[in-house]
């Protein structure tokens, strides 16, 4: 899902809030939860997941070997339990 469509999605079940309101709640939300996980922590969705960045430094090796050290940076998502449960049951109800 792309940004627009999710300002679109959520104005339009919000008829009270303009688009452009919606789209400054959401800019501000990626902004605390980058903010975040710049800073180490993770940001925790409630019945969805958490989310982190995580840092390795790494000894290159094999061909990579002459650029000495490498960092890693990747993201990690770890679903709740409840919305791994809903996935198994869509991917079920599309067999």
């Amino acid at each position: 899902m792309y940004h627009r469509d999710v300002i679109a999605k959520v104005a339009r079940r919000l008829p009270h809030q303009t688009r452009r309101d919606v789209s400054e709640v959401v800019e501000l939300l990626l902004e605390v939860w980058s903010e975040e996980l710049i800073n180490g922590g993770e940001v925790v969705l409630p019945d969805i997941g958490r989310l982190s960045i995580e840092v390795q430094d790494m000894t290159a090796g094999g061909a990579l070997a002459q650029h000495g050290r490498l960092r890693r940076v990747y993201g990690r998502f770890r679903p709740t339990p409840s919305l791994k449960a809903k996935i198994e049951e869509a991917a079920h109800e599309q067999t």
